[in-house]
């Protein structure tokens, strides 16, 4: 009877251990849903293609000369968006391995051109978009005078196959410009303060060059702030968020589903 009751125990403390990895596997093992994307490549902007009138207060306040400023903000928008856009795909981010992917980023500044263009009409192939009325009894077409913003155009179409191949990247976010410029219309009386515009030009474009979306994010902050680390959290932030948003509304991202439980 000892024995049997050895042996009873044994059996059961064997069921309930197998009970308990089975539960676990349930919990963590994933099926993969068809149809996924690939990654989505952030380039950022062009050192040159940096426009800022408050590097001097943040110099007051950091100590930091033009070229570290300039390269926090660019790195810290590229880590924005890196961290947004995660949640829709793999991210590749040429900050990961900037020493062996730096030849593969001048590359691409150098299979892109510069285009001023209309938000409302961001692909530089296609027409400007016109307005037609009537005005003074007669029709007349207008040209749009929306803003503009600095976008991107593809001169080499074999660019972005050679990254997709390399990097399996289905998607592609241009950071073409950043601005931050004071706007001394928003100047309060009360407070001696006014706002800062923070404006990101982006383009985003698909592995065969097709646009998804293109045009100028903005945000704001006060002037009384000068320390890099708060305005990136508080206006490059946001901007992160809506222009991964844009790509988001397009892309189709991998999903997974858990069995459950019996």
């Amino acid at each position: 009877m000892t024995g049997l009751k050895k042996n009873s125990v044994f059996i059961f403390f064997n069921f309930l251990v197998l009970f308990s990895i089975a539960q676990e596997g349930t919990r963590t093992t994933q099926t993969t849903v068809p149809g996924t994307v690939g990654k989505i490549m952030i380039v950022p902007f062009e050192p040159k293609l940096y426009m800022s009138e408050i590097d001097m207060k943040v110099n007051q306040q950091t100590k930091w000369e033009f070229e570290k400023i300039r390269e926090n903000f660019r790195r810290q928008l590229n880590n924005q968006l890196k961290s947004k856009l995660q949640s829709t795909a793999p991210v590749v981010s040429f900050y990961s391995d900037s020493a062996k992917m730096s030849k593969d980023l001048m590359y691409i500044y150098q299979s892109t051109d510069l285009s001023y263009d209309l938000v409302s009409n961001p692909n530089p192939n296609s027409q400007p978009v016109k307005k037609s009325g009537i005005k003074n009894g007669q029709i007349a077409v207008e040209i749009n005078t929306d803003k503009k913003f600095m976008n991107i155009k593809m001169n080499d179409p074999k660019a972005l196959d050679y990254l997709y191949k390399k990097y399996k990247t289905d998607y592609f976010v241009f950071i073409n410009q950043l601005d931050i410029v004071n706007n001394p219309e928003s100047y309060n009386l009360a407070t001696d303060t006014y706002m800062r515009d923070v404006t990101v030009h982006y383009t985003i474009l698909d592995k065969t060059g097709k646009y998804i979306a293109a045009g100028a994010a903005t945000s704001q902050f006060s002037s009384k702030e000068n320390d890099p680390k708060k305005i990136v959290s508080t206006s490059f932030a946001p901007i992160a968020t809506y222009i991964s948003g844009k790509l988001a509304n397009v892309v189709k991202p991998e999903k997974t589903t858990a069995p459950k439980n019996k």
